[in-house]
């Protein structure tokens, strides 16, 4: 129980838990009403039969691929179905209804802030022992919002060269998008906006969201405050125009940055970046003059790690589908 200080907190035992901490306990159930703008998006879509004639009823269960977390509904009369508040990366989606065949979907993509609609589920005549995997599907059409926007996403911050580690960076790529300060990048700060300007408006008219929050001074708008590390960044989506009103706080753009989660699995690594005037030829005036090179050095190490929590004597050990790190 907890009075009105903290110093007067005790442990509450919890049937099958260890005693913990009554404010950690409040952490932990807050962060399931937790949705930033910005964050979370959802999954819909429409079942028929082979007579196009609409499925109701059937039972859908989508699966996020890292997490192993699984969510389940039914379709309606009209046959659709609509996953809401679901947090991006990759998912599994199966379809079970009797009669039929059961269908399974892998490897779909969802994007932070994206109402992805799933191209229309033909159910197959046949048991539901039979299944129907699809492993490849086509690309679905965006009809849910009219917003342009560009994607970077952790593949690409992986494998295209980038001088500074600072993952904004990469935003160049992207149409619309012009960089100004591409040259100076030489390591991550907290002044990265300085110089991106996106569809020709005026610096200062962007905002910076991570992992839904804004990071930008609520008094000037400047900032950033915070700039996630490159290795702890999943994707970076850019809302350039037509977005929703939800992000009428910045009229130039907005830049939605989500960091990683935790998986089913262990998963780590570490890295030592460093630049030095020993591996660099020497200026050409400074050479001609006998000068030494100048110095240059930028010495940046780290690590990551994520996976499950485990708690001994629960069922947060069994599946590992309920509590992650990173």
């Amino acid at each position: 129980m907890c009075s009105g200080t903290a110093t007067s907190c005790r442990s509450i035992p919890i049937p099958g838990l260890p005693p913990v901490a009554p404010a950690l306990i409040l952490f932990l159930a807050s962060q399931a009403f937790l949705s930033g703008q910005g964050l979370t998006g959802q999954v819909s879509g429409r079942v028929q039969d082979p007579s196009n004639q609409l499925v109701a009823g059937a039972e859908v269960t989508l699966t996020a691929s890292d997490t192993g977390l699984a969510r389940t509904t039914k379709t309606t009369d009209s046959g659709e179905f609509l996953f809401a508040e679901v947090l991006p990366g990759k998912f599994d989606l199966r379809v079970e209804s009797s009669g039929f065949k059961r269908y399974e979907q892998k490897g779909a993509a969802l994007f932070s802030g994206e109402h992805l609609v799933v191209n229309t589920i033909t159910l197959q005549l046949g048991e539901v022992k039979d299944t129907i995997s699809v492993e490849a599907n086509p690309a679905p059409i965006a009809t849910q919002s009219s917003d342009r926007s560009g994607l970077v996403d952790t593949y690409q911050m992986q494998q295209l060269s980038l001088k500074g580690r600072d993952y904004l960076g990469l935003l160049k790529l992207l149409p619309g998008v012009l960089d100004t300060a591409s040259a100076t990048r030489e390591a991550p700060g907290n002044r990265a906006l300085i110089g991106l300007f996106m569809n020709g408006n005026r610096q200062g008219t962007l905002n910076l969201n991570l992992d839904g929050i804004s990071t930008l001074s609520l008094g000037g708008g400047t900032g950033p405050f915070l700039e996630a590390s490159i290795d702890a960044v999943a994707e970076t989506k850019v809302l350039l125009t037509n977005y929703q009103a939800e992000y009428g706080r910045s009229v130039g753009g907005t830049i939605n940055t989500v960091t990683k989660s935790g998986s089913k699995d262990f998963h780590g690594g570490a890295y030592y970046y460093f630049r030095n005037e020993a591996l660099n030829a020497n200026d050409f005036f400074a050479n001609r003059q006998g000068l030494p090179r100048s110095s240059y050095r930028y010495n940046n190490p780290g690590y990551f790690g994520g996976g499950p929590v485990l708690l001994p004597g629960t069922n947060f050990n069994r599946n590992r589908d309920k509590l992650f790190f990173f």
